[in-house]
């Protein structure tokens, strides 16, 4: 056993000298040990031939240390005796090496503390899709309209168009709501969108709809992606040790880390101020813990994450009502926000058009465990010239939580929106105070301050309290002041009951000097299917209503039929809503699909049960297919069949699959089913006794092999019409010939009992 010791030392690039190649005598592959504990490891060095150890870098890398600090490049060999905090044992006896490393020479230890498996890259699928919701009822000014979603899609994009048809005496015809094409790349975030689009906004501006081209950052393409700050919890292990770590009070997560320095990251659970407790274990078996505040708001952008958005095309007008009204003029919006660092979150806006223009720019600012500051500021210039400034703050904990947030325009200060007739907000000042009190109970104080451009101020102060009582009973109260008003106050108190899958509720109010009562009973149906219904009664002011309705969902789809009174009119209603999706050739209706499906193909076998996430959903139809809709886009899907209802003749390589649809498009899940020509061969020998068990039985037609089980039984998959095997066993060997017929009903037929003649046959 041989013992070799670094120079005791700060870590320094290393000399010239200590870098010579020493004169070498063999290679050798050790087992390697860390500070006494075994790596798994086999790591290559150079025996120098008197004990004396060498090693190339990036061996030295693989095992956890820093060659950055320690002055090593990847590719050079050098002496261990001379590594400024490394001691090894090496034993050649047992061909192992025992290093004991400082710990500011260990590579930190990573752990992702979500334990995501890695997404799989999305499939792109092609295909049609339908999306429709027809509404019909009693009432003579609308008595039917009919909405309607044209989807295409393929590995190139996403083409949409959506509209309403309507049948009544004041509008017939067709309006148009959007069409565009999009197109995204999951790998660099970004999307390209062609034709209808809502620009992008941040919180001091507004959003308006274009008809042109969006060119943005997307995040929704990877769900995965965390993107506001969070803390890395870590610390140094003295021995492979768990580690345990709490974020106020309640465990967030658990695993094991090696020996060294380790940092813990992507640990979500809380939004706000927060304890962070890390809880390892130090050599003698004792708990350590580390206490470390943290406060995580989801607003901010992590340190050099950025997100863009650029538009440019045609302002909309008058949407809903005309297909075709855009300005003939062009404009341009454009926003952008940057993580300066995980505490500075700085963001850009600007827009353009004839005869206008508008800057702005804003910053989050967290005040270390303190709460969050944001500001921004903003000019227009052009037909309307002035400014908007906007302050405010936040802080969330576990006992409290509190938000400010102002917002005045100084001047004329126009925007995009502005040009659109829609009126700026002159100041808006809003604040809430919100206690929680424990078990549920929540008291929250808050005030508005509104006003629009040409009309008064408003300011309109409330109270509420949320009780949770026995049971799954929660008790709402609530009291507002509107100052601007005399007459502007009011009182409610709304009491909720959910019974199992039936939640009842009753409310009473009374507003500037009316009372409300209303009262509601609601039983919506099953996700995999079934009835539903609602029943809904009331006073408010000087009228009465009441409202009864009914649901079914299906897997095609869903129905709803309404009877309602109100101002003692009775009017009906009926509303139907579905899909009709197009791929590989079949058309397959389904429930209404927002965004991804799947379609699900069993080589034309019928009647097989589909799973999604470990829940039936349906079986396939006669022609093998079934739709699974409302799938996550980009992330992982499980689909599974039921194969305990596959006919026994059938074979199947696959039972599960985890499919990742692209946004509002469709991928094919396939599961192959070949159905084998196989059988129970019952063989006996010329007397008609048993064969031996364990017999060697080879199937000359299909080149299969088998071996005959209890009973003389044996399990073959490939046979043909006429058929020959071949048994072989101690002592001797036999032949038998059979006629095989595949059954209709996939059903596994026992052929025999068949003779196993000595002699061949012709």
């Amino acid at each position: 056993m041989l013992v070799g010791a670094g120079a005791e030392a700060q870590p320094q690039p290393m000399p010239a000298a200590a870098m010579m190649t020493q004169p070498r005598t063999q290679e050798v592959y050790l087992d390697v040990r860390l500070d006494g504990e075994p790596t798994g490891m086999l790591s290559r060095f150079r025996d120098s031939g008197d004990g004396r150890l060498y090693a190339r870098g990036q061996e030295l890398a693989a095992l956890g240390l820093d060659i950055g600090r320690m002055g090593v490049a990847p590719e050079q060999e050098v002496l261990l005796d001379v590594l400024p905090g490394l001691r090894y044992r090496y034993t050649p006896a047992l061909q192992e090496v025992d290093l004991s490393i400082a710990p500011a020479l260990r590579t930190t230890y990573r752990v992702d503390a979500r334990g995501m498996a890695p997404t799989p890259p999305a499939t792109p699928g092609r295909g049609l899709l339908l999306n429709y919701e027809i509404y019909a009822q009693t009432r003579r000014e609308s008595p039917l309209a009919a909405w309607s979603e044209q989807r295409y899609f393929d590995r190139h994009g996403v083409f949409s168009n959506t509209g309403t048809l309507h049948w009544n005496g004041q509008m017939n015809g067709y309006v148009r709501f959007d069409t565009n094409w999009t197109r995204s790349d999951p790998q660099t975030l970004r999307s390209l969108q062609l034709g209808d689009a809502i620009s992008s906004s941040l919180t001091w501006s507004r959003a308006v709809r274009l008809g042109g081209l969006q060119w943005r950052r997307n995040f929704d393409l990877r769900p995965d992606l965390i993107t506001f700050p969070i803390p890395a919890l870590g610390g140094t292990a003295a021995v492979p040790t768990a580690v345990d770590v709490y974020i106020n009070n309640v465990r967030r997560y658990t695993g094991n880390v090696p020996t060294g320095p380790f940092v813990l990251n992507d640990i979500t659970g809380i939004s706000g101020a927060g304890l962070a407790n890390v809880i390892t274990r130090d050599a003698l078996g004792r708990d350590v813990s580390t206490a470390i505040p943290i406060y995580i708001d989801t607003r901010l952008l992590a340190a050099d994450l950025s997100s863009y958005a650029v538009e440019l095309g045609f302002l909309r007008r008058n949407y809903g009502m005309r297909s075709f009204d855009y300005e003939r003029s062009p404009a341009a919006s454009a926003s952008g926000r940057y993580g300066l660092s995980d505490a500075w979150t700085v963001e850009g806006h600007a827009e353009a058009a004839s005869g206008l223009a508008n800057v702005g720019v804003g910053l989050l600012a967290r005040l270390g465990t303190a709460g969050v500051a944001n500001a921004s500021l903003s000019g227009s210039t052009g037909r309307r010239q002035g400014a908007q400034v906007g302050l405010g703050y936040q802080y969330l904990d576990e006992h409290y939580s509190l938000d400010i947030q102002a917002q005045r325009q100084l001047g004329d200060h126009g925007d995009l929106a502005s040009l659109g007739g829609a009126p700026g907000v002159r100041s808006n000042t809003r604040a809430t105070f919100s206690l929680p009190l424990g078990q549920g109970n929540t008291a929250s104080l808050s005030y508005i301050g509104l006003r629009y451009r040409g009309a008064d101020t408003a300011h309109v102060a409330s109270a509420s309290y949320l009780m949770s009582l026995a049971g799954q009973v929660v008790l709402s109260l609530s009291a507002f002041k509107d100052f601007s008003q005399n007459q502007g106050v009011g009182g409610f108190a709304n009491l909720s009951i959910a019974l199992g899958n039936i939640s009842a509720g009753m409310s009473a109010g009374r507003q500037n000097g009316e009372t409300q009562l209303g009262a509601s009973a609601v039983r919506p149906a099953d996700y995999g299917g079934g009835w539903g219904w609602g029943t809904q009664a009331g006073q408010t002011r000087s009228s009465r209503y009441g409202r009864a309705w009914g649901q079914y969902l299906g897997r095609y789809g869903e129905a709803i039929a309404t009877v309602e009174q109100y101002g003692g009119e009775t009017s009906a209603s009926l509303n139907l809503a579905g899909a009709v999706a197009l791929m590989q050739g079949t058309a397959m209706p389904a429930r209404r699909i927002h965004d991804g499906f799947a379609l699900v193909s069993t080589d034309g076998t019928p009647d097989i049960p589909v799973m999604h996430q470990n829940r039936v959903i349906g079986r396939t139809n006669a022609a093998g297919y079934l739709l699974v809709p409302e799938l996550n886009a980009y992330q992982r899907n499980d689909i599974e069949i039921d194969t305990l209802s596959l006919p026994a003749s059938a074979s199947i390589p696959v039972s599960s699959r985890t499919v990742v649809p692209q946004a509002r498009s469709g991928v094919l899940a396939h599961f192959p089913i070949l159905q084998q020509a196989a059988a129970v061969l019952l063989l006996v020998d010329e007397a008609g006794g048993p064969l031996p068990v364990g017999a060697h039985v080879l199937h000359e037609e299909g080149d299969e092999v088998g071996v005959v089980g209890y009973d003389s039984m044996t399990f073959l998959s490939r046979l043909s019409h006429h058929n020959v095997v071949v048994v072989t066993y101690e002592g001797g060997r036999c032949f038998a010939a059979f006629e095989y017929v595949r059954p209709d009903d996939g059903s596994l037929p026992t052929v025999g009992p068949v003779t196993c003649r000595k002699e061949a046959p012709e």
